[in-house]
């Protein structure tokens, strides 16, 4: 029988394996495809070493911090516009925020729920497991801050006196969350206001340095907005729906989907008489996970998770943005407090398994091992697999084929400027090493990169291609009048080949 802890590091090498082999599918899937906003976040990337533009927020928006375009910048300079290095990087995040999350459970638990916990994180269920295989800014990244928050907050709150260092490094980590993404509020606030309510007198040891560093964490934000006339603070256009609108598909279609438990059109997986009771199932072991950590001990941090919980859907309610739920993807703010709570549910049942055994000590450990181990493979083969099996994930695609042709043919015709939607010309300009530069026109028209756009729209109009999906786009679009382009289908797009094109 192998040593103890050479049975934990090949445990944690299977997670690891497990989690990478799941991913790999998807990649290979139709669910690896590059599409627009990923392709900005490797642009975005390309742009601080090769054009030296240092982004605050993402462009076009007033908010999100591209923070990942700083990290990654190095490696994909040399990446030669891979999909899977651009992926995997994002990947690899999501593998920092499972991390942080162990580190958070292991605060508030113990080495065994932190464990699960971690595991819970890395293997992602349903619509979280495709999510961590998107290049999007701020998810992954904030992910990890919000786990590590909740870990620095838990030390802070079980202090008799908070420790100045301590306090700032809380403070910075939620100042940190909101500039990634506004959204994270939803949980932060919760998570911070355990230790504000366990420090709440103590002004120069708490309050000085937590509000001095959430205020230093957002300086480039704050810098951003005051040289721009705050946009931030104006006006957006929200999305219809009602608060009502926006927590009720929370529960009915956000969350099943996260877990799961929909597809991400809306149909049941295991049907919904079996899905409803596998939703009423985690519910319960997340409640129960809450009651476990709450009777667990007497540190105030045994709040923080229940907390967080119990206030993050109504405030999520409160952001029009978040009523899209089709994807599942704001899942990830309770994200980490649902792996939390229920490994805190599997712990207490694998502490009472083990303390029920009459046997000696290393079988009652190996009895609790048994019941973590089997927890992690039913949360695989209950909320990963068969959602996977159900949106065709294990079924072979090259879902990016048709970028391969429009680059190829391109060349073929001496073309390397090319106008049209968003979600087609950015993943060409990444694909290409930016060889090909683009520009948007149509709806959406979102100008991300406004180097590229100006390279474009300086170009002369007939050596500009066009690209767009089939249908009839509007001639206002083309620079030139529409019969003077070449329409080319290629995999399902049509390439708009202007008079320059040669053969």
């Amino acid at each position: 029988m192998a040593p103890p802890h050479l049975r934990k590091v090949a445990l944690a090498a299977l997670v690891v394996a497990v989690g990478l082999a799941l991913r790999v599918f998807l990649l290979r899937s139709g669910f690896g495809d590059l599409n627009g906003d990923e392709a900005y976040a490797g642009l975005q990337s390309l742009g601080v070493l090769r054009d030296g533009r240092f982004p605050v927020v993402i462009d076009g928006n007033v908010y999100s911090a591209v923070i990942e375009a700083y990290l990654f910048s190095p490696v994909l300079v040399f990446a030669g516009g891979s999909v899977v290095v651009l992926k995997m990087l994002f990947v690899g995040m999501w593998g920092v925020a499972a991390v942080a999350t162990r580190g958070a459970a292991r605060r508030l638990i113990d080495r065994r729920a932190a464990a699960l916990a971690g595991a819970l994180i890395w293997l992602a269920p349903g619509a979280m497991m495709v999510l961590s295989t998107r290049a999007y800014v701020c998810y992954g990244l904030g992910l990890a801050v919000a786990a590590g928050t909740v870990w620095a907050t838990a030390v802070v709150a079980d202090q008799p006196t908070p420790a100045p260092r301590a306090s700032a490094a809380v403070g910075f980590l939620a100042g940190l969350g909101f500039y990634i993404h506004p959204m994270f509020i939803t949980v932060l606030i919760p998570v911070v206001s355990v230790a504000a309510l366990v420090h709440r007198r103590q002004l120069r040891r708490w309050w000085l340095p937590a509000v001095a560093a959430a205020f230093a964490a957002n300086v480039p934000f704050i810098g951003w907005n005051a040289a721009n006339g705050w946009p931030s603070l104006q006006s957006q256009l929200y999305p219809p729906g009602s608060y009502l609108d926006r927590l009720t598909g929370f529960i009915t279609g956000l969350l099943p989907r996260g877990f799961g438990l929909r597809t991400f059109d809306g149909r049941w997986v295991f049907g919904k008489p079996l899905g409803v009771l596998i939703y009423a199932v985690i519910i319960g072991a997340v409640v129960y996970g809450c009651v476990v950590l709450v009777r667990g001990g007497r540190r105030p941090s045994r709040w923080i998770v229940p907390v967080a919980l119990i206030s993050c859907l109504p405030l999520m309610a409160m952001l029009p943005h978040l009523i899209y739920v089709l994807d599942g993807r704001y899942t990830i703010l309770p994200l980490p407090f649902v792996a939390i709570a229920v490994s805190a549910a599997v712990a207490h049942v694998a502490r009472l398994a083990e303390g029920s055994s009459r046997e000696g000590s290393a079988r009652a450990e190996r009895r609790a091992t048994v019941v973590l181990v089997g927890a992690t493979a039913l949360w695989v083969a209950v909320t990963v697999v068969p959602f996977m099996q159900r949106q065709q994930a294990f079924d072979r695609v090259d879902a990016n084929a048709w970028q391969d042709a429009v680059i190829n043919r391109l060349d073929e015709v001496g073309i390397d400027r090319v106008a049209g939607a968003y979600w087609l010309v950015l993943p060409i300009e990444y694909r290409s090493d930016q060889a090909i530069r683009t520009a948007v026109a149509g709806n959406p028209y979102v100008i991300r990169f406004p180097l590229s756009q100006r390279l474009v729209e300086q170009t002369p109009p007939e050596q500009v291609a066009f690209l767009f999906a089939p249908g009839t786009p509007d001639p206002v679009w083309f620079y030139l009048p529409v019969d003077e382009y070449r329409q080319e289908d290629l995999g399902g797009v049509i390439l708009y080949l202007p008079p320059a094109a040669e053969g």
